[in-house]
């Protein structure tokens, strides 16, 4: 477990407050500099783990950030760790355990961090046992500002103290060496020690509500130390219904004026904290509690028109969270990895003010001027979807660049893009996955207005846009997680509202939402209806829909699979409520449960992924066995009434076609090998036609119209991928591109025909055809997946004269039955109707791309693994700036480093810190190295 318990605190023995001595330690006035000795008597106390071996020291420490007493920072492992050398406790005999550290390396201490304490539990191996105060309390070590003489208020260890009327509060202050102290209320004496002493204490009364500042000064005859604390009184919460009119979240009711509603029943009071109050309790920033209990709402009034104001709710003096409906979020950890150049004069985050995410608001707020207003979507069954990571489509990971690619997108045939998700997740590099805030952009691809930008240039192109939205679960800095957790295993609380306890389904991911909750139903359908409205998305594809269920199934996935109706009504429920307020908008599922059930949710109107990769990957590398995709990507295989199927043989969760060929292709050598790129490429046109030309709607991933071969894996699975526009110079690669244009635009191009109801597949062997039938058009599609030559069957629907599209000749039909000897690999489209022929002339030199990374520059990394410092090493073909990156394995940024290099040889050092200056933790990292036209990534690996 990770150790965020609410906890009593104890002082130690030698500060005279107990009757034994659990936990000693030396030097009597540690500070993070010096070696400190901490011994544990596993008699005393709980005594819970007398007799035990092996001891182990679950510990962080108490700094100006803590919350509470429970609110540890810089933990050095996890509760649940097993045996771990760091932790470990040297064995005295006698129950008596023994461990050393110096506290600013052993707990990763920033240069400018002030500790209070040093907090500890101590446990077995297992963590089954837990070695506390007899209280059940934990053990916390005063450490003391470093300076020869020095004095701090020990307790209260809890910063600020909140006392209920009439209470009293005790109060210790300490010093290093005999002094005389002066306690001060508001600057009014209220105690001295009698004498030069090394401690002082009394109680202080709470004698009437508000905020109160209580001061020391130590006085050694040569020098004079002071310290100031703050202590809240609590008032009363003030009882009123919201203002009429307003919703949780923000509500913007005048240039001046912001009304803020938080959902918190079971919460005793709530503050507002923020720019406006310098982040402080304050009796005046108390928000009204509604009569029913359920929400805190306060009114900010006096604003700035314009001016953006940082802000969160502190509740119950334990839990800070920003707005769960803010549509600006601010990060600590991850903002210095927000270029520039992609969102500039970000507001920073109030660093040494407060810690976990902040949020922002905005009066006045510059709206953005919308270009289209009435942009009809192509209909669902024209569909052709682009699915795309925005970090992984550009070298600059921006809107700014996807914008200036919707020319390549719109003469490929695309009318929809499908982002995967842009709203607020964990980290930056990310697949966006792990949800933190629903309503606010994720920073790292750019501005808000940026993104209604990319949206309404789609719009000005005939191509909708859909949000990858993941409503499945959320992430651990989700405040709908926090504001109801369980501080010591970091599950949802048993009075959550939003979330299950454990997930009720086996491909359980993060924390996993309560869609019977109806706090979770509205929430999901406030943020859908959000976007829809607000940013004009035509749509969302559901991720993991399928998980939208309280039906218990273990880890059996069969089960799981099976006909739920209570998931159905789930999404029925929210697609009905979406509809009724965004009318014809889509909504696509990743379902893939039983046909039965998904029969019934597409008849109702909802888009359904249909996943072809394995029986394409077998047929373009040239295997019979398990190739037939029928159906996996056509709605009458699946007995469905309408098309509703969104069929794709590649998604950002499969691996790439081309990587498949040219690692594990078929071949009949030396006539046809799969595994030769330019055989695999030729391949790829043919999956491109027996994949488009089928009716319904379709999704491809990024790139794979220039043959992406790198592996899903590279260099793992989440990682950052290579971004390699240069394939458009390769004119292998480019008419690639331009045969997928063909053939899309074939489809798009001709509605009436591909809207059918009718057609046929026939794709079991080697030989595989596709038979579109429509009064306007009809259409046949025959291909040869062999390795080797074949007279492949037509079936064409009637004699007479037939088009082949690609080629623009023509063939005179007298036998329907015949057949028609093709290459391995090669594919024909025939038409009854002569059209146009596409252009497929490779132009090496285009113009209106996207910037191409440069093949030449390589990056060397030394030493790697290291220990202290590694370096970047790489050619740099002209002067301009160079960004560094290094991430963990999760995706959250560790470091940034930007700087301005010459041509020529360069470098840049990275000495296994963060950019607070303190040392990462031993492990495998991934670093992201970019500049003007050029990236390059992969693995660093830190080792002791």
């Amino acid at each position: 477990m990770v150790k965020r318990t609410i906890t009593l605190f104890v002082l130690a023995a030698c500060l005279g407050w107990l009757p034994a001595q659990v936990v000693t330690w030396s030097p009597a006035y540690p500070t993070i500099h010096d070696s400190v000795v901490i011994t544990f008597d596993a008699a005393l106390g709980n005594a819970a783990l007398a007799g035990v071996p092996t001891v182990f020291a679950h510990t962080g420490v108490i700094n100006r950030w803590s919350t509470d007493l429970g609110d540890w920072e810089h933990q050095v492992s996890q509760w649940d760790s097993g045996y771990d050398s760091t932790i470990v406790m040297a064995s005295l005999g006698n129950n008596r355990h023994r461990i050393g550290f110096v506290p600013k390396t052993f707990y990763g201490i920033g240069s400018n961090e002030r500790v209070r304490a040093l907090a500890f539990v101590f446990r077995n191996e297992l963590g089954t046992l837990a070695g506390k105060n007899a209280d059940g309390s934990d053990i916390y070590v005063p450490i003391f500002p470093d300076s020869n003489f020095c004095a701090m208020f020990w307790r209260p260890l809890e910063r600020p103290e909140v006392l209920a009327l009439n209470a009293s509060m005790p109060v210790n202050i300490q010093a290093n060496a005999p002094a005389l102290i002066t306690v001060f209320q508001d600057g009014i004496p209220v105690g001295q020690s009698s004498g030069l002493v090394q401690q002082y204490s009394l109680n202080v009364p709470a004698s009437a509500y508000g905020r109160f500042e209580l001061s020391f000064t130590a006085d050694n005859g040569t020098s004079v130390v002071t310290d100031t604390i703050s202590y809240l009184v609590q008032p009363p919460v003030p009882v009123a219904n919201t203002p009429n009119g307003t919703r949780d979240g923000i509500n913007y009711v005048n240039d001046s004026t912001v009304v803020l509603v938080l959902l918190a029943p079971y919460k005793n009071y709530v503050y507002v904290v923020g720019d406006f109050n310098d982040w402080e309790m304050d009796p005046a920033f108390l928000m009204n509690r509604t009569p029913d209990g359920q929400r805190y709402w306060f009114q900010l009034n006096g604003l700035v028109p314009g001016q953006e104001y940082r802000f969160q709710y502190f509740v119950d003096h334990q839990i800070k969270i920003g707005d769960p409906y803010a549509e600006k979020v601010l990060d600590g950890n991850n903002d210095n990895g927000v270029n520039n150049f992609i969102y500039p004069n970000l507001i920073p985050y109030p660093a040494g003010k407060t810690t976990e995410l902040v949020t922002v608001l905005q009066t006045a707020k510059p709206e953005y001027n919308w270009q289209i207003n009435n942009f009809q979507r192509p209909d669902n069954r024209d569909l052709v979807i682009y699915e795309l990571l925005v970090r992984d489509f550009s070298i600059r990971h921006d809107y700014g660049t996807i914008i200036d690619s919707l020319d390549y997108l719109e003469t490929l045939g695309i009318n929809c893009i499908e982002l995967m998700p842009v709203n607020e997740f964990d980290g930056n590099q990310s697949w966006g996955y792990g949800p933190a805030y629903y309503f606010a952009p994720d920073k790292y691809y750019g501005t808000e207005n940026k993104l209604k930008q990319l949206i309404d240039e789609c719009h000005a192109r005939g191509m909708a846009v859909i949000l990858d939205g993941v409503f499945n679960h959320m992430f651990g800095q989700s405040p709908f997680l926090r504001l109801y957790q369980d501080r010591v295993t970091l599950e949802p609380a048993s009075n959550n509202l939003w979330f299950n306890l454990d997930a009720p389904h086996p491909l359980g991911v993060g924390y996993d939402l309560n869609h019977s909750s109806v706090h979770t139903q509205n929430l999901v359908d406030s943020a859908m209806s959000y976007w829809a409205q607000e940013y004009r998305i035509d749509g969302f594809r559901l991720d993991l829909s399928k998980g939208f269920t309280n039906t218990y199934s273990g880890q059996d996935i069969g089960i799981w699979s099976q006909y739920d109706q209570s998931r159905i009504n789930n999404l029925q429920r929210l697609a009905s409520h979406f509809w009724t307020h965004n009318y014809g908008k889509y909504v696509i599922l990743e379902h893939f449960a039983n046909n039965d059930e998904e029969t019934v949710l597409a008849n109702y109107g909802m888009m359904l992924w249909g996943n072809a990769t394995e029986p394409y990957a077998q047929a373009a590398m040239g295997y019979e066995q398990n190739s037939d995709f029928s159906w996996y990507i056509s709605h009458q295989h699946r007995g469905w009434g309408n098309h509703n199927l969104v069929g794709y043989n590649e998604s950002h969760d499969e691996e790439r076609l081309m990587y498949e060929n040219i690692h594990y292709g078929n071949s009949s050598i030396p006539a046809h090998d799969c595994k030769d790129t330019t055989v695999a490429l030729n391949r790829m046109a043919a999956v491109a036609a027996f994949w488009a030309m089928v009716p319904g709607p379709k999704m491809m991933w990024q790139f794979q119209e220039l043959g992406y071969d790198y592996s899903i894996n590279f260099p793992c699975r989440t990682c950052p991928k290579p971004i390699r526009w240069n394939y458009f110079q390769d004119p292998r690669r480019q008419l690639l591109y331009r045969k997928f244009a063909a053939i899309i635009n074939l489809k798009t191009d001709h509605p009436d025909a591909f809207r059918s109801g009718s057609y046929d597949i026939s794709a079991w062997g080697r030989q595989k055809q596709i038979h579109v039938n429509s009064n306007a058009m009809n259409v046949t599609v025959i291909g040869n997946f062999d390795v080797v030559d074949q007279n492949t069957y037509t079936g064409f629907q009637h004699t007479g004269r037939w088009y082949n599209y690609m080629a623009g000749d023509s063939l005179e039909v007298t036998d329907i039955h015949m057949t028609i000897p093709l290459n391995p690999g090669d594919f024909r489209i025939y038409t009854d109707v002569r059209l146009p022929k596409p252009n497929l002339n490779v132009v090496l030199q285009p113009v209106g791309l996207p910037e191409f990374p440069s093949p030449q520059t390589k990056v060397e990394v030394y030493p790697n693994p290291f220990s202290s410092v590694t370096t970047f090493g790489f050619s740099m073909p002209a002067a301009a700036e160079v960004r560094l990156e290094v991430t963990n394995l999760l995706g959250e940024l560790v470091y940034a480093h930007t700087e301005n290099l010459a041509a020529g040889e360069a470098q840049i050092q990275w000495n296994a810190a963060n950019n607070r200056g303190e040392r990462v933790v031993n492990g495998t990292y991934l670093y992201r190295i970019f500049s003007d036209g050029w990236i390059r990534s992969g693995k660093v690996v830190l080792l002791d």
